[in-house]
């Protein structure tokens, strides 16, 4: 039943856009108020009423496997990138792809094994502490910005895009045949020297050339134009290097440094380009206002470099000043402090204070109930979002210039692979003891979100960033894995339920 739901909201908003009823325009508006005004207000409902003292400690765990799967993410979008064809402009995005996920908040926990009452809060509040990590790598740690990277101005779009790379040609594969190119110059480079001196000592006939090649490298020590490679048939590009090589290694001893001490012959040059004056041009004195070298040449103070340093150093935490990590630093301090609680929710059943109003409830019951009126629009909004992208995209033809094998390979990555590894990762921690056996919320939402599909903040962010604010691969990736999400989830929900 969650994900029959989930497929009807993203159906609605796919409608509504083919009818022009959701334009561009208003898909973003409804973004920002999800994730400012809905997401927060969902998160602080749940995360107040459900954290206690007593669960506190499942936040550690939770943090270590939401960047455990960051990480892998990250990782299987790097072999991708090398393995598969992926248009050039999106070499960085499907790393990003990988690594971010999204964060899906179902209603499975209402039903049993899971106590109703407490755990459907417990398992948002879980959620939650994903959806605060996603965040912090993706604008923090820069991975937002680096989706800039795909549309610099040398970077090719449209068909241009489309090209296949071969694998010397992009980033790992590179760098790795740099290296290996490197290694076979030098061996090549040594094997030629070996030969040259071995024909210098055989060669006869050709010290009058020799000679004449000296005078030469001595015309243009002097200032005369550089001697270029000598045309011999019979002699490789290779030997003809190593023997130039070894030349100036001759006029470099210290019986050619004497012969440079005779009178210099008339150079070619310019005489801008080898003649040096050691005194300094008299000074002149000018008005104070009158010298733009003393207004350019005069320093910051120390207080203006401080500043600057400053700025560089807690600029990029700005970035983690989002409604979302406020109201969890927020919430936090109120769920876990009880006479702050007490304020927002009854806790006279735990052992707290019992403060009441006028009529009878809480003093800042009102706060809960607008946070819970606000946040129950945060998932069906943010589903209608997604439909209204996908109708919005536009799919090249034939279908053949798509990256349908970089498409199916992060699909399976992200939503088969990686849960799996997931499971494992959860099972050995609950092994361990880092994760209690008895935490069935908890337990479950490791596992569920291991596997989930791309973020889609990652759309909005590429359409800023695009020259024609179209991002028809990224739409192309993320319609396969929502496609594919409706097995993948079914498929890992009832996995994760037997192994509760």
């Amino acid at each position: 039943m969650p994900l029959i739901k989930m497929f009807l909201a993203v159906l609605f908003g796919y409608i509504l856009a083919r009818k022009g009823l959701f334009p561009a325009a208003a898909s973003r508006g409804a973004s920002q108020v999800t994730m400012s005004v809905s997401l927060p207000c969902l998160i602080f409902s749940n995360i107040v009423p459900a954290f206690t003292p007593s669960n506190a400690s499942a936040i550690g765990p939770l943090l270590l496997l939401a960047y455990t799967y960051q990480f892998i993410g990250f990782f299987m979008g790097l072999v991708i990138r090398e393995i598969f064809f992926v248009p050039r402009n999106f070499w960085t995005g499907i790393v990003v792809m990988c690594g971010t996920t999204n964060s899906i908040v179902m209603t499975v926990t209402t039903l049993p094994p899971f106590d109703p009452s407490t755990d459907p809060a417990l398992g948002v509040s879980f959620v939650s502490i994903f959806i605060v990590t996603y965040h912090i790598t993706f604008w923090v740690f820069g991975a937002a910005r680096s989706l800039a990277w795909d549309y610099l101005p040398g970077v090719p779009q449209g068909e241009d895009a489309e090209r296949k790379v071969p694998w010397s040609q992009k980033p790992i594969g590179g760098w790795i045949s740099r290296v290996i190119l490197r290694r076979q110059l030098t061996i090549r480079v040594d094997e030629a020297t070996l030969h040259s001196t071995r024909d210098e000592k055989e060669a006869g006939p050709v010290m009058d050339e020799e000679a004449l090649g000296h005078s030469k490298e001595h015309l243009d020590e002097v200032g005369a134009i550089p001697l270029p490679f000598e045309k011999r048939p019979t002699v490789g590009l290779d030997v003809q290097l190593a023997r130039q090589t070894s030349r100036l290694s001759i006029t470099t001893s210290p019986r050619s440094a004497i012969s440079i001490t005779h009178p210099r012959l008339p150079s070619l040059r310019a005489p801008s380009q080898h003649r040096t004056y050691s005194l300094s041009p008299p000074s002149l004195k000018l008005p104070p206002g009158e010298n733009p070298s003393q207004e350019t040449l005069v320093l910051p103070p120390t207080q203006s470099r401080f500043r600057q340093i400053l700025g560089k150093i807690f600029r990029p935490l700005a970035g983690a000043v989002t409604p979302i990590t406020l109201t969890l630093a927020i919430s936090l301090p109120i769920a876990l402090i009880t006479p702050l609680k007490a304020l927002f929710v009854d806790t006279s059943s735990s052992g707290g204070p019992s403060w009441h109003g006028p009529d009878g409830r809480p003093p800042l019951a009102f706060v809960m109930d607008t946070a819970d009126f606000l946040g129950t629009i945060a998932v069906p909004l943010a589903l209608v979002v997604l439909g209204a992208s996908f109708a919005r995209l536009r799919l090249p033809r034939p279908l053949s210039r798509l990256p349908i094998a970089a498409m199916l390979a992060v699909s399976v990555a992200k939503l088969f692979l990686l849960p799996i590894i997931g499971i494992f990762v959860v099972q050995a921690l609950v092994k361990k003891g880092l994760i209690s056996q008895t935490a069935i919320a908890e337990r479950f939402v490791a596992m569920l979100l291991s596997g989930t599909p791309a973020a889609i903040n990652q759309l909005i962010v590429s359409q800023l960033y695009s020259p024609d604010g179209e991002c028809d691969t990224l739409s192309a990736f993320l319609l396969v894995q929502y496609a594919l999400m409706f097995l993948s989830s079914s498929a890992l929900t009832a996995v994760s339920l037997l192994l509760l």
